[in-house]
């Protein structure tokens, strides 16, 4: 018989706590593209060095890419934000409370971030086709964080309170597999003595 209280005790990560955690950090690098403007810089380089190609150099004049966050702001910005970002996702699949509700909060912003820079940098029209990517990335991280099973994570507080009881429980069933059955009693019969009489 176990030990647990609790019959839905989760000894495992649930994999909608793994789902949250990897679509935290997919939004963490997509906040980054876009903030410090990988594909703007990328396509100036690309741009200058082309400038003497003919046909080349018309097309890319006519592509209208806007200007990136100034490295002064971003990089510094990106420190900040980092390193409460990294535990807050660790501090997920340990079952803490405190990094389910950072992350409900993180979202929605990452995601008002990430699609106000896509505007910012690359149009509206860049914008309205990346704009579902961002809100299907928040929705996967929401969806996981509310399953039944993620709920039951957060509320036992990860695995270490039960890791205790699993050592308890298995402890038990190996002691019941080798705990020696109570032997039954031989009943003995007593031959007949032909000297004495028969009990009439």
């Amino acid at each position: 018989m176990s030990t647990s209280p609790d019959p839905q005790a989760l000894y495992d990560k649930p994999h909608s706590v793994d789902l949250a955690q990897v679509m935290l950090v997919f939004q963490y690098f997509m906040l980054v593209s876009v903030s410090v403007g990988i594909g703007p810089r990328i396509f100036n380089w690309v741009k200058g060095e082309t400038a003497g190609v003919p046909y080349l150099s018309d097309v890319e004049a006519a592509i209208d890419i806007g200007t990136s966050f100034p490295m002064a702001v971003v990089l510094p910005a990106l420190v900040v934000y980092t390193v409460p970002y990294v535990m807050a996702v660790l501090a997920l699949g340990l079952g803490r409370k405190w990094a389910r509700a950072a992350a409900v909060v993180f979202v929605p912003l990452n995601t008002w971030i990430g699609i106000a820079a896509v505007v910012r940098t690359y149009g509206e029209v860049w914008a309205l086709i990346v704009s579902p990517l961002w809100i299907l990335t928040a929705l996967c991280v929401l969806g996981g964080l509310a399953s039944r099973t993620a709920r039951q994570w957060f509320r036992q507080g990860g695995w270490e309170p039960w890791y205790l009881r699993y050592e308890i429980d298995q402890i038990q069933q190996v002691r019941r597999r080798a705990r020696p059955r109570p032997r039954r009693r031989r009943r003995y019969r007593t031959a007949h003595d032909p000297n004495q009489p028969d009990a009439d």
